[in-house]
């Protein structure tokens, strides 16, 4: 529970004295305090914390107690507050590189680099396109791939396709990425990956030995030709 709060942003101090107060239901700081081993010239400072939080709440008694919220009630409305937040800043962040970004005319239509970790930062950039979505991989990290889909799949999901090698996958969380709305198929392509977003962005990934380079092209004739291909594929492979 401990290593729970201090994800969600609370100290060490705040998170000893809020599981002590959840053990003992209502207690004074003096008694928080001496259960958690939370220093009494902390613990008030802490209980605050906790109160503006929505944790805790003052019990008006002589002397004055706390008590623990409903510790699932309080600590989901912290995670969904979390959540707003961060999808706040991810809205500032748009809108903060959109005035940045003057000139359209001077991105690059070719880049190339290296590694999985800008390959993962490539499906994300996939990822912020709305329309129709090519993406082929040897297996699929569910795991690693979720907080993506959960902003991916607001769109239609009949325009999501993947092509995934079921011999290298685990095929319920397969199933369970269908349940997501997107189309799954089974078609093995070693050592390559494509993505096509919107018949405009392509990337391509390969090994060369023990590492992967990736190709990124932002062409709508280029997208256009993988998305055709891509379709193909995708109608003539095993379903899932």
């Amino acid at each position: 529970m401990i290593d729970l709060l201090r994800k969600l942003g609370l100290n060490k101090y705040e998170s000893d004295a809020y599981v002590a107060l959840v053990k003992l239901g209502s207690a004074s700081a003096f008694n928080i305090s001496k259960a958690s081993s939370v220093p009494f010239g902390r613990i008030y400072d802490s209980l605050n914390v906790l109160e503006i939080k929505g944790l805790v709440e003052v019990v008006p008694t002589k002397p004055k107690k706390y008590k623990a919220v409903d510790p699932t009630s309080a600590l989901n409305t912290l995670v969904d507050e979390g959540f707003n937040e961060l999808t706040k800043i991810r809205a500032d962040i748009k809108n903060s590189v959109a005035s940045l970004v003057k000139n359209e005319g001077s991105k690059d239509l070719v880049s190339v680099n290296s590694g999985r970790v800008n390959f993962s930062k490539r499906v994300t950039e996939h990822f912020n396109y709305k329309g129709e979505f090519f993406a082929t991989s040897e297996s699929f990290g569910l795991e690693k791939s979720f907080p993506a889909l959960n902003r991916y799949i607001a769109g239609e999901p009949s325009s999501r396709y993947v092509l995934v090698d079921k011999s290298k996958s685990d095929v319920n969380r397969l199933k369970e990425l269908a349940k997501f709305g997107v189309n799954v198929r089974d078609y093995s392509i070693s050592d390559v990956r494509f993505l096509v977003s919107d018949e405009n962005l392509v990337t391509i990934s390969f090994k060369d030995g023990s590492e992967w380079f990736n190709i990124n092209v932002l062409s709508k004739s280029l997208g256009k030709a993988m998305a055709k291909l891509l379709r193909t594929a995708f109608d003539s492979a095993g379903k899932i």
